[in-house]
């Protein structure tokens, strides 16, 4: 059922006046209980029958995708955060559950299984996904109702989804200054026009072609769709004062939409500013709508209770290009560290675009290659300020309505909300098989992340002596190239014996270390507060002693963020792309289980005599062809750095 909330016909000062409260739907009194694969519907007479239903069919969901390209630290991580506070019988339902998800993917389980038999606790919250939509009017029923679909799936896997209309592409920008900054009964009809579209969507999306149905209108579930959604229109739930401005803009009623929530309704909310002084609305930026949202939201005092998971742009253009893709899209972007590059990438004068898009199939002239490349530097720098204000864990998407629509595991709303990563690694070779083009951004704000580079070798400097070991512990890093003091890499050698210690879970013999590398470092990564990084060194060919090879001597990722964190793509790609793109060698035991990782992201590999390690290279310029024992006779002369167990 499509609910419109009114809107209070007089605000004082964000509050509501006793003679006008906001006309609310008669909901049933539903408690703060969310369930991960067996949500609450209405009505309450089909509730017992819906919620298997329901259970069955978010339970295949979940583990068709988890099958397909997960881990099990995927899965134990998407069950703790998504189960919530159940009663012991449908606690103990649930866990069984979970024990079959995980024995599901055991066997295609990859990288470090940290977990091991740690207990999954399951948390009561509202986690909420932000979701702008761009260009529903040029949208088909079909592809609109499947993203109907899609956002019903978020909120049977346990998130809250909230949908904000972006009217622009409909109509331009000049359209939100007509009317001397106020919204004219036209206007508000035809972005009253696009809720109901997206309504429809929700609730029966299989037929969503209801842009001339009045709003309000009591939608009936089609047959083929057992269980339809809930959504409401919602009023204006913000106000300003005049002239308008992003930093006037308040939200005044939230608690409409958290109403919503709690009884499983998907709010959509217009793009309507109430002003106060003048009793008029006025149309904001649906950009400034959505980090009003994301600020509160992130503010609020009690986290145990909302938080903030997911900000998504569903947008004709798809997510920000990246020139080394060609035809494709950023996989992964980590704001701190390349928002500036991927700034200077997007300059029409500097980089023209040469990607095509679903809309824009041929950018012929300047003034639509200008307005193409304004709508990625405008999404950019949307998200940049976004994800500044909101929690470290929250991540952003960008994608296509086409690609939102798919019904397939591989839709990266699902896949992200399942493994918080994106459906392809962004550390993959751009020219590999695996590296496929994608039309969807994932981004983080992400970390800082320092590379020093020496073409002649440099030092770490000196370990302290044991009893004198300090640390601060909100050491930074500086982001991109930095410099050498002296010829010593001017790091915190504590910190990073700490990182690499607790990465491979054995002692350093750092003395013995320090003495086969010192002067033969070729490079140095860091990522944020050493939460990741990379040496490589500077190896003598043993046959020709003037010739030498960059080799990975260590690479090292926290524990805590192995895994959906993406730092170890964020590391390898800066070392491998950045600083030896031309050529980089490394071993790795036989039987370690990220070796998976490292044949991905190889030119090539081999198992070395006494088959004990294997050993990859990569770059644009490698010896393979005429010299590959080069390579064979460097890694097997590598001394082991870390002391014997039991020593």
């Amino acid at each position: 059922m499509t609910h419109l909330l009114r809107r209070p016909a007089c605000l004082a000062n964000g509050k509501i006046s006793a003679r006008a409260r906001p006309v609310l739907p008669r909901w049933p009194r539903i408690a703060y209980h969310r369930n991960v694969v067996s949500a609450t519907q209405f009505p309450p007479v089909e509730e017992d029958t819906q919620e298997e239903d329901d259970f069955s069919e978010s339970r295949e969901l979940i583990l068709s995708v988890l099958r397909s390209n997960a881990t099990k630290r995927d899965a134990r991580e998407y069950i703790t955060k998504y189960s919530d506070h159940l009663d012991s019988a449908e606690k103990r339902k649930r866990q069984g559950f979970a024990k079959k998800v995980l024995r599901s993917v055991s066997e295609a389980s990859r990288g470090f299984d940290l977990y091991g038999s740690a207990p999954i606790e399951l948390k009561d919250m509202i986690r909420v996904a932000v979701i702008k939509i761009r260009g529903v009017g040029d949208l088909t029923p079909n592809i609109l109702g499947n993203i109907g679909k899609t956002i019903l799936r978020l909120q049977r896997l346990g998130m809250s989804p909230v949908i904000v209309v972006d009217p622009v592409a409909e109509n331009g920008p000049a359209w939100m200054q007509r009317a001397e900054g106020f919204a004219s009964n036209a206007q508000i009809k035809q972005m009253t026009g696009i809720a109901a579209r997206i309504a429809a969507a929700i609730e029966k999306p299989l037929s969503c072609d209801n842009s001339q149905s009045p709003v309000g209108l009591h939608v009936r579930p089609q047959n083929g769709h057992k269980h339809p959604g809930k959504s409401a229109i919602l009023p204006s739930m913000f106000t300003h004062v005049a002239p308008y401005l992003q930093s006037s803009i308040k939200w005044s009623l939230p608690h409409l939409m958290f109403i919503a929530m709690t009884n499983k309704i998907v709010p959509i909310i217009t793009p309507l500013v109430y002003n106060e002084y003048s009793s008029r609305y006025a149309i904001a930026a649906a950009d400034d709508i959505v980090y009003e949202m994301v600020n509160k939201i992130s503010g609020i005092a009690s986290p145990e209770v909302i938080t903030l998971d997911k900000v998504i742009y569903i947008d004709p253009l798809g997510g920000i290009p990246s020139v080394e893709r060609h035809s494709g899209a950023h996989i992964l972007v980590n704001l701190e560290q390349e928002y500036n590059d991927i700034m200077r990438e997007l300059d029409p004068i500097m980089n023209p675009p040469n990607r095509q898009s679903a809309v824009l199939s041929v950018l012929s002239n300047k003034a639509r290659a200008e307005q193409y490349n304004g709508v990625h530097i405008s999404n950019l720098n949307s998200f940049r300020k976004l994800l500044a204000v909101a929690p470290p864990s929250t991540s952003g998407l960008i994608t296509t309505p086409v690609v939102a629509a798919s019904q397939s595991t591989r839709n990266p709303l699902i896949y992200n909300l399942l493994t918080d990563r994106p459906v392809i690694s962004s550390s993959l070779p751009v020219d590999g098989k695996r590296a496929s083009i994608q039309h969807t951004t994932l981004l983080r704000h992400g970390m800082p992340v320092m590379m020093i580079y020496s073409s002649q070798g440099m030092y770490l400097p000196e370990y302290p002596r044991m009893g004198s070991l300090r640390t601060s512990s909100d050491t930074q890093v500086s982001n991109g190239l930095s410099t050498m003091r002296d010829g010593v890499a001017d790091v915190d050698l504590v910190k990073l014996v700490q990182l690499i210690e607790n990465s491979f879970g054995r002692d350093l013999d750092v003395q013995h270390y320090l003495k086969r590398v010192n002067g033969n470092i070729a490079g140095l990564v860091i990522a944020g507060n050493y939460e990741g990084g990379a040496i490589i060194t500077w190896e003598k060919v043993p046959s020709n002693p003037l010739d030498h090879v960059a080799y990975l001597d260590k690479f090292a990722v926290l524990r805590r963020n192995q895994g959906s964190a993406g730092v170890a793509d964020i590391v390898f790609k800066a070392m491998s792309d950045k600083l030896f793109p031309k050529e980089l060698i490394w071993r790795s035991r036989t039987e370690n289980p990220v070796n998976k990782w490292y044949f991905d992201r190889s030119k090539g590999s081999l198992r070395l005599p006494g088959k004990r390690w294997t050993m990859f290279y990569r770059g644009y310029d490698t010896r393979e062809d005429d010299r590959l024992q080069d390579y064979i006779d460097v890694c097997t002369s590598i001394e082991p750095s870390f002391k014997k167990l039991g020593a």
